[in-house]
């Protein structure tokens, strides 16, 4: 996740009758270099339908956390990060394990078998920060966020929307099947805790300078930076919808999907993998 202006935000097959792709829409694809037109290419997607993840640890794993500032990049002491192998178990509150407190910004966590994808949940100094949660994670992935009451604050600001601390913020991206954020990409959420009007409150961004990131009301689909935001979402599981075209012109179809925990005055944040 990238800068946006120096602050967050950085914080189904949909073909036929289905949803309709906005006027102009490319074909999906990844930017390297997303202040260089020259460096798109296309979104390598031949693994959906196919696409599977590593093989999910057996054993315990021993992993060295590393949480830093959502938006300064910076190290975070007095940092807290649970790890929850289900949906289930987070909504549940009850982790699978929890670090303590991070010093110079780490901690060690220990990491249970059986899943390779897991949820991670950082929490801090509660008049500081925000709960941050991290979705759809590789277990071994060693690096968390901490997100910044100020941070947070400054999306509603920036995009002339009014605080909501009863509601949440997702944000996130969708990936190609080398890892890579895709660009030309469209998002839906939907909450089981109340309405939402996504093509109101879901926003994507395009880069203006190096790690310098931000939103455009004018921007309908994902920029090379594959980031999108859903903001004022209702708590309670949220199911995402991404969707882009594989061929100019052709139908939209659904690139990847997923049921994520979203928390009043919180973050989270996504990442989806080819379906």
């Amino acid at each position: 996740m990238k800068r946006l202006i120096g602050i967050l935000v950085v914080l189904a097959c949909g073909c036929g009758s289905g949803p309709k792709p906005p006027a102009g829409q490319p074909a999906v694809f990844v930017q390297p270099d997303t202040l260089d037109a020259t460096t798109i290419k296309p979104a390598n997607l031949a693994c959906l339908g196919t696409h599977m993840d590593p093989a999910a640890p057996t054993t315990t794993t021993a992993l060295m956390v590393v949480v830093s500032d959502f938006e300064m990049k910076t190290p975070v002491d007095g940092a807290t990060v649970e790890v929850y192998t289900t949906l289930a178990k987070f909504n549940a509150k009850t982790p699978d394990a929890t670090s303590l407190p991070t010093v110079g910004g780490t901690a060690l966590l220990m990491i249970p078998p059986g899943s390779y994808r897991v949820i991670f949940r950082t929490t801090g100094d509660p008049n500081a920060t925000v709960e941050t949660i991290e979705f759809n994670r590789a277990y071994n992935d060693p690096a968390r966020y901490s997100v910044s009451i100020a941070t947070k604050g400054t999306i509603q600001a920036v995009l002339s929307l009014e605080p909501d601390d009863t509601q949440g913020v997702v944000a996130g991206s969708v990936r190609d099947c080398d890892e890579k954020e895709v660009g030309g990409a469209v998002f839906e959420t939907s909450s089981s805790g109340g309405a939402f009007d996504n093509a109101v409150n879901t926003f994507y961004f395009v880069d203006v300078a190096k790690n310098s990131t931000v939103p455009s009301r004018g921007q309908k689909w994902t920029s090379g930076d594959g980031v999108f935001a859903s903001l004022n979402v209702p708590p309670g599981d949220v199911t995402l919808v991404s969707r882009g075209l594989l061929t100019v012109g052709g139908a939209l179809t659904e690139l990847g999907t997923g049921i994520a925990p979203v928390r009043a005055n919180s973050i989270t944040v996504v990442q989806l993998e080819p379906l």
